[in-house]
């Protein structure tokens, strides 16, 4: 029993973690010129169902690594493969990207043949709306 307390104490606490250091780094954002580096104006957004670039198009255009080359293990696994414990790390990896950087954290995960677990794809597409909302509104 005191084994199961100490594992949720580290997943509570792994959890904080996380959300305050998206906090701050929301908080933080990322300056114009920051964005502009990191933008590929020709590639897939990524947060659509149907990508309007062709899978050759996608060939030749090289992925963006964001710290998450261990997700390169589910190339080719499908969406609902996954266990809840790879959603999770989906998940964490989705919530410490900039909001700016999500569209092409998207999209590199498409050209490395990685599709998102049917556990987040819902909540990861809100997230998306929510984003291109507060952009329209800006």
């Amino acid at each position: 029993m005191t084994s199961l307390f100490i594992l949720i104490g580290i997943v509570f606490f792994f959890a904080l973690s996380v959300y305050v250091w998206n906090s701050i780094q929301r908080r933080k954002g990322v300056s114009p010129e920051e964005v502009v580096q990191n933008v590929n104006p020709e590639g897939c957004c990524g947060a659509h169902e149907v990508c309007e670039h062709t899978e050759e198009e996608l060939r030749e255009m090289k992925p963006i690594y964001f710290d998450d080359e261990e997700l390169d293990r589910f190339a080719k696994l499908r969406s609902h493969e996954y266990t809840n414990e790879d959603a999770e790390e989906f998940r964490e990896i989705f919530y410490s990207i900039y909001d700016e950087e999500k569209n092409l954290w998207l999209q590199s995960l498409r050209m490395r043949h990685i599709s998102l677990p049917n556990q987040v794809k819902q909540e990861i597409l809100q997230v998306m709306k929510s984003i291109k909302r507060e952009h329209q509104t800006a």
